[in-house]
């Protein structure tokens, strides 16, 4: 009996040390997983929005509905911080964007009333604009 409570005592001591480890690892890879995800998630959304090729005319209806998509798409990636970046958008804001998302569209946060209209130009002028920059 003694040297199966020994056992267990060293087993448990041994598990306190390794699971710490362990556990770090197991939060790397989920972390790496998500971001994979996310960067999947949003080059398909860049593809569905079909962005035009060089030379080809896109029509302002189509333009338009690629707008209304990205705004939906920043409001449905962008952390707290860079929301409340924007004029108008302070914590509470913040927290009913999260909290509503996910968006189709840049009418749907309007209809929901999660956003007025000014402060969503300026999410367009701040956060669409500059992730296009750098696309």
């Amino acid at each position: 009996m003694k040297s199966f409570l020994l056992g267990v005592g060293v087993g448990t001591a041994v598990g306190l040390l390794i699971a710490p480890q362990e556990g770090k690892k197991t939060r790397a890879q989920l972390a790496d997983r998500i971001a994979d995800w996310s960067q999947r998630a949003r080059d398909a959304s860049r593809e569905m929005m079909h962005q035009p090729e060089d030379g080809q005319e896109t029509t302002p209806a189509a333009e338009a509905a690629a707008d209304s998509e990205a705004v939906a798409e920043v409001l449905n990636t962008a952390k707290r911080d860079e929301l409340m970046d924007v004029p108008g958008i302070g914590k509470a804001t913040a927290k009913r964007i999260i909290k509503n998302r996910p968006y189709t569209s840049e009418e749907e946060v309007l209809e929901e009333g999660v956003l007025p209209e000014p402060t969503l130009e300026r999410v367009k002028e701040q956060l669409v604009d500059k992730d296009r920059d750098v696309a």
